[in-house]
């Protein structure tokens, strides 16, 4: 590898936050560690570029700080720890800030210039807007800004610990493969913000990290520019780049546009590959600055790569990146990220001619067996004798195979017509044994049955088991398998079609038993057998795929049921049936995993199908219609919501002729609903009934039950019988804490434990149980789980109770953050919390952003929930106090005559509260 010049030496020592002490450890060439070192001096003593406008931007934004505040500095609610970094406009610190009780961890940036004109204000908020706008895993994102005293502005980012791209993949010895994925994560990050309309301006190593996790970070899109600018300017004041990594265009002072971006991502791109920048201007190719012995000395040497894997295709594609002409680079990020991953699966790249020896020279790369095969079929006639010989052993081998089985089945037919024989059909229908009864007879006489062989026993415990898990009864199942294991054990290997059904069966139990972690350990080491196991194959991919759903793992859940798909679509027979259900399965699970737009479409395909195929209805479709009602009721369209209820209600009936876990939770779910519309008198014989249901059949701390008595709960709170809300509640809790349950029930119990304790005005008890609430489920799904909306949105309303307006504020970015990331943008947790926002902007007198906000509150609300209007008072009675503010009077008026024109206000109701909306109703302001 060519050696680091004087520049690189010099760029990379500026990134640095002890310059001088990475010289010295890194840069063994005393000559040319004083050489960098004076280079280091001169840039420390001199200034900005000044010419054009430059000088103007900073005339406008004031005088440079004289030098890095030290740490324990407060600016503004962080307090300093260390320097991090610092760049040509910026220091990043080390900073942190108490928040609800904990310790919040940032990375906060001071740029040098302090903002006091408005222009220069205009400009920072347009930075901050450019960040806030971005949501995405792999981008650092903006929690808080500000200007203090001074004019000093800051920035509080997503503190990232991890190493810059080049070094993680040097100390972590990665392979091509492994650094082109990486550079696929950068490239779907940096087309994410594109699509956001904002450019990064400054793509380089240093901007690029990478967790120990291997997940990539991309920072400092402090110096990014909308491309649709708020002002008429076009351009910024000055440059705001790493010329190394710059596009022509840029260092020209051309138009910045994606393509900029682009052409800093094959730079990137370039160097990770080859270890060196590939934009010198000599037009060489990546391939050709490979040496035949590639390594290196510099500061961030790389792992060699074989020059023969990088020439052809990566070359082409880094040539096209990083080409002069922003028109024949890629036309944004993610096609070079396409590009990439066609190359990682050995298809074709967009970047190279398509000719037809191309092509084919790839498609046999990728085909090497099927062409082989073909070359060989000439081989394979004269073996034709020989294959017909061992076609007739495997004729054989069926034929007795197929005996066997229809011994089996009849044996099991004989013994079945035995059992039901001997359960007394003379006798009067009350005194008749159950289906329970029968299953238990049935076990104990296939134990004790000497006539039955070994695998008929296996099979009809098997059996018999099923039938328990179906009827609800997973402690019989569990005791039917364990009496059939012995026999399984002896008879069949550990891969074999009964031992794998076994394992579905048990973890199916387990799933009922609210125990997903031990389920995922019954299937998770077998994945590799399942593709050779036919029907029973997809059902353990099934199995699997809903296990990793309990435990949180979505991703890796849609990958397992992607996996059941593609082994359903190969059988032979029943391939679209089982195609379907796997459809209905995963819409469930999606839908379940608050991922509801993506949800409703596989579920609407999937109803349609299951109409279409004339299939009777089962538990997959009662699953199905009941993840519907969640998603359409959270959705804002309850007419659909209640239909898709009902319908789940009526065909669980249908179904279980017993009281069944399916049944109660089909009719749970629409008390649940129909305590979210305040139709109370409705819902309570179902909240009640489906309580009664699910302590019977699941235990009273099974997560079922739990959820029914939190919807108690919610139904005491909507009658205004707090004491017994709150008493529900708090049994709730104590029974999470009692069983040891970890289940998203328990935080979302211990938040309706703080609503009500706010409501009572013990706001400092609130604040700190919705805090633990918070804590509780990040603790059970991390920082970005979909479950946190509901305690985030507890919280927020107690700091609002509490008078902790810029916490919640906080808090309800925070919840925003996490549903876009999600796909939960309709979710019912955001709208409330965009309420509490409002209240908060109101108290912190930031009235031009409260009335836009509660307009678009109470739209929704009315849209959504027309029947909760006790939400809608108080909204109302915020528009028209913020209306009243801004002195717009007949428009306040409006607000409160309708907001006093609602029968179902929240109660009890403060005198000076409806004497204060009465004046505001009759003058249009407040008193």
């Amino acid at each position: 590898m060519t050696p680091y010049t004087l520049r690189d030496w010099f760029e990379r020592a500026l990134e640095q936050a002890d310059p001088e002490a990475w010289l010295l450890e890194h840069c063994a060439d005393p000559e040319l560690r004083a050489q960098v070192s004076r280079l280091l001096a001169a840039d420390a003593a001199g200034t900005e570029p000044a010419t054009g406008g430059a000088a103007r931007l900073a005339e406008e934004i004031g005088a440079p700080v004289p030098s890095a505040p030290s740490p324990g500095t407060r600016i503004g609610p962080y307090v300093l720890e260390s320097l991090l970094g610092e760049g040509g406009f910026a220091r990043v610190f080390a900073a942190w800030r108490d928040h609800a009780g904990a310790r919040r961890e940032v990375a906060l940036k001071l740029p040098f210039r302090t903002v006091h004109a408005p222009e220069a204000q205009q400009q920072y908020q347009r930075e901050v807007r450019a960040l806030a706008a971005l949501a995405h895993p792999n981008i650092a994102h903006l929690i808080d800004a500000g200007i203090g005293a001074g004019g000093q502005a800051w920035i509080a980012l997503e503190r990232v610990r991890g190493a810059s791209i080049l070094d993680h993949a040097r100390e972590a010895r990665l392979d091509l493969a492994a650094r082109l994925r990486l550079m696929v994560q950068v490239c779907r990050a940096v087309d994410a913000a594109h699509r956001s309309l904002i450019v990064h301006r400054d793509l380089k190593p240093s901007n690029v990290l990478v967790s120990t996790a291997g997940q990539v970070k991309l920072l400092d899109f402090g110096i990014a520019k909308l491309l649709q600018p708020d002002d008429d300017t076009g351009h910024t004041a000055a440059p705001a780049f790493t010329p190394a990594y710059a596009a022509p265009e840029q260092r020209q002072g051309g138009a910045v546009t994606t393509a900029t971006d682009v052409y800093a991502l094959g730079v990137l791109l370039g160097e990770l590959v080859t270890g060196e920048r590939v934009n010198d201007g000599s037009g060489r190719t990546p391939s050709s600055r490979i040496g035949e012995a590639h390594g290196g000395e510099g500061p961030h040497a790389l792992p060699p790569i074989a020059r023969h894997k990088v020439r052809g295709d990566l070359d082409a594609i880094v040539m096209k990146a990083i080409d002069a002409d922003p028109a024949r680079r890629y036309a944004s990020a993610g096609a070079l990220a396409d590009d990439l991953e066609r190359l990682l699966d050995g298809h074709p790249v967009h970047a190279c001619a398509p000719t037809r020896w191309y092509r084919t020279r790839k498609f046999v790369a990728r085909h090497k067996g099927g062409v082989a095969v073909t070359m060989a079929f000439v081989l394979a006639v004269f073996a034709a004798l020989a294959l017909a010989v061992w076609q007739a052993g495997i004729a054989r081998a069926e034929a007795e195979r197929a005996t066997q089985q229809t011994r089996r089945a009849t044996a099991t037919r004989d013994f079945l017509v035995s059992v039901f024989e001997a359960a007394g059909p003379d006798l009067p229908r009350e005194h008749r044994p159950s289906l329970e009864d029968l299953v238990d007879d049935a076990g104990a006489r296939a134990l004790r049955d000497a006539a039955l062989t070994d695998d008929v026993r296996a099979d009809l415990l098997l059996s018999l088991a099923k039938v328990s898990g179906a009827l609800g009864d997973y402690a019989r199942e569990h005791a039917l398998l364990d009496r059939a294991e012995a026999d399984l054990g002896r008879l069949y290997a550990p891969d074999s079609e009964p031992w794998l059904r076994a394992r579905v069966l048990r973890a199916g139990a387990l799933r009922g038993q609210a125990r997903p972690e031990a389920a995922l350990a019954e299937l998770e080491s077998l994945q590799t057998t399942f593709a050779a196991r036919g029907r029973i194959g997809v059902d353990a991919q099934i199995a699997l795929a809903q296990s990793l759903a309990d435990v949180g793992r979505g991703e890796d859940a849609a990958a397992a049921f992607d996996a059941a798909r593609r082994l359903a679509a190969q059988l032979p027979e029943r391939a679209d049936e089982l195609a379907l259900r796997v459809d209905l399965l995963r819409s469930s699970g999606l839908i379940d995993a608050q991922r509801f737009s993506e949800g409703l479409a596989i579920a609407d395909r999937a109803l349609a199908g299951w109409k279409a195929s004339g299939r009777a209805p089962d538990r997959d479709v009662l699953q199905l219609l009941s993840a519907i009602g969640n998603a359409a009721s959270i959705g804002g369209d309850a007419a659909r919501a209640e239909a898709s209820y009902r319908e789940a209600i009526a065909l669980a009936e249908q179904i279980y002729a017993r009281p069944h876990p399916d049944t109660a939770w089909a009719i749970g779910i629409y008390g649940s609903f129909l305590v979210a519309q305040a139709r109370y008198a409705d819902a309570e014989p179902h909240i009640e009934r489906a309580l009664s249901m699910r302590r019977a059949l699941l235990g009273e701390a099974h997560p079922e039950s739990l959820d029914a008595l939190a919807a108690l709960g919610r139904l005491r709170a909507g009658q205004s019988r707090q004491e017994e809300a709150l008493a529900a509640f708090e049994q709730g809790v104590a029974l999470c804490e009692r069983e040891r349950v970890r289940q998203p029930v328990c935080p979302r119990l211990i938040g309706s434990v703080s609503q009500m304790q706010a409501i009572a005005g013990r706001t400092e008890q609130a604040l700190a149980t919705a805090a633990r609430a918070v804590a509780a489920q990040r603790e059970l799904g991390g920082a970005d789980d979909p479950q946190l909306l509901a305690p985030l949105g507890f919280l927020a309303r107690a700091q609002v109770k509490h008078g902790d307006y810029a916490a919640a504020l906080e808090t309800t970015d925070e919840l925003a953050r996490i549903a876009a990331a999600t796909g939960n943008d309709d979710a019912r947790e955001l709208h409330y919390a965009r309420f509490q926002r409002a209240l908060a902007l109101f108290a912190l007198d930031r009235n031009d952003e409260t009335l836009p906000l509660i307009r678009s509150v109470i739209e929704a609300q009315k849209r959504r929930s027309p029947n909760e209007q006790r939400p809608l008072f108080s909204m109302l009675l915020l528009e028209a106090r913020a209306l009243a503010r801004a002195d717009r009077r007949d428009e306040a008026r409006a607000a409160a005559n309708e907001a006093l024109a609602i029968e179902k206000k929240p109660a009890p109701l403060d005198p000076a509260l409806i004497a204060n909306l009465q004046h505001l109703a009759r003058e249009g302001r407040e008193r």
